[in-house]
């Protein structure tokens, strides 16, 4: 089988960003297909280039990845990332009619521009199409006020001649499935591959953890760690505004791991507030992730204001979870619902830095409960949400659309939550899975 993958930002073997489409591709190729991925030549979050890559398999699979040039700059505005976007369209149509003729088409939206890419090739050569929906567009951004009127109704026009299209829609997140059956996309053919937990990567050796700590000074005292992109979404000024609010406990410290377009304004706002208990750092590569957060006490996230805040399940959330490390949130939607249901963490509601700073320190003076809270989540994750179960149904279904025999394979998710329906009524979520 020939597979074409149409995914514009296709993170490298070592770049910041999710790694499930790769692991997906090498899934296709150690079954012995042929995988094609058409991506632009740069990192979406570091903006480092990417290379080209050919990697071959036992039993004659094999992943191409082309890298095509694409304009950069995509954090200096609305009209950067659209330049951006539009320009990878056409050398990404040439170049998907110039490979060999596929017998199914994946095209991962965002940007929504590349699914019809996908879409142009799947109907020129006569193959079926995979729809791989990562984030809402343009619900996304109305949400956040970067689109209206004239430009976001073009905008729903274009995704839901997508949806229409598709043969198969696959959705990252199951708050995402929700927003798509809302729009009327029929549930027989909508499947949720969410970010998945990788077992092997997070093998910690003997001595790791007390490595990694005296490499940053961390010494005795209790971290309360984030690692991941800075963003409005990630709502990070939060993290730093706790900080603040605990600045008299000197044993307490808070490091940020990562880059993103409010890093700086973050850094600027903890020079501000002269503060000395937050750190911020460079993003490691995925290999040193699972000793970063096993050395951490503690994992803390903030997301926020939204009323799509349901549709977001974040690469980071799994991994802390898997990694067997209770969570510390200001956060609403469906990440703030399991860490209840699970009690695998401790969440308030989005924005509120005091109720963060006292989750924070309420964990260090309670040590005792943290490993509870970490044993909860990662059974959790070992039940529902390791990559290779995700992946390898993923496969069968990709399969299954090939051969033309979708319509007996049963939509999918790997866990099932009744929050799903609920939290989509709840801004916020008290109540209530990137891009």
């Amino acid at each position: 089988m020939h597979v074409h993958y149409y995914k514009q930002f296709y993170t490298g073997p070592d770049s910041p960003g999710t790694q499930q489409p790769r692991e997906l591709a090498a899934t296709l190729a150690r079954r012995g297909h042929k995988v094609d991925v058409v991506a632009t030549d740069f990192n979406v979050y570091s903006e480092q280039s990417e290379r080209a890559e050919l990697i071959q398999f036992a039993g004659g699979g094999e992943v191409r990845v082309h890298r095509l040039p694409t304009a950069r700059g995509l954090r200096s505005g609305l009209l950067a990332r659209l330049r951006s976007y539009l320009g990878f369209v056409w050398p990404a149509l040439q170049k998907g009619l110039s490979l060999t003729a596929p017998d199914v088409v994946i095209g991962s939206i965002q940007p929504l521009f590349t699914g019809w890419v996908a879409l142009g090739v799947a109907r020129r050569r006569r193959a079926p199409l995979i729809l791989e929906v990562r984030d809402l567009w343009p619900d996304a951004l109305e949400a956040k006020g970067a689109v209206t009127g004239v430009a976001a109704r073009l905008l729903h026009f274009a995704a839901d001649g997508l949806y229409a299209r598709a043969d198969r829609i696959v959705s990252l997140t199951p708050g995402i499935k929700v927003e798509l059956l809302k729009k009327g996309v029929n549930p027989s053919r909508l499947d949720v591959f969410p970010n998945g937990f990788s077992p092997e990567l997070f093998r910690i050796e003997q001595g790791d953890r007390e490595a990694v700590r005296r490499r940053y000074g961390w010494g005795e005292s209790f971290v309360a760690l984030y690692a991941g992109t800075h963003t409005e979404v990630t709502a990070v000024d939060v993290i730093v505004r706790a900080a603040a609010e605990l600045r008299h406990r000197p044993g307490i410290r808070l490091d940020l791991f990562g880059r993103g377009q409010t890093k700086a304004r973050a850094m600027e706002l903890a020079r501000e507030l002269g503060l000395v208990n937050v750190h911020f750092h460079d993003p490691v590569g995925k290999n040193a992730i699972p000793a970063l957060i096993d050395a951490a006490d503690v994992c803390v996230m903030a997301l926020f204001r939204s009323p799509l805040i349901h549709i977001y399940f974040e690469n980071k959330f799994v991994d802390y979870l898997g990694a067997g490390k209770p969570v510390v949130a200001s956060m609403g939607g469906q990440q703030a619902e399991l860490l209840r249901r699970l009690r695998a963490g401790r969440v308030v509601p989005s924005m509120d830095h005091e109720g963060l700073a006292g989750l924070i320190a309420e964990a260090a003076d309670n040590p005792d409960a943290l490993k509870t809270m970490g044993e909860n989540g990662r059974r959790f994750v070992e039940r529902s949400l390791l990559l290779p179960m995700i992946l390898e149904r993923y496969a069968d279904t990709v399969e299954a659309v090939a051969n033309g025999t979708a319509a007996g394979v049963s939509p999918w998710e790997p866990f099932d939550l009744a929050i799903t329906s609920e939290m989509a009524t709840s801004e916020g979520g008290s109540g209530a899975v990137r891009a």
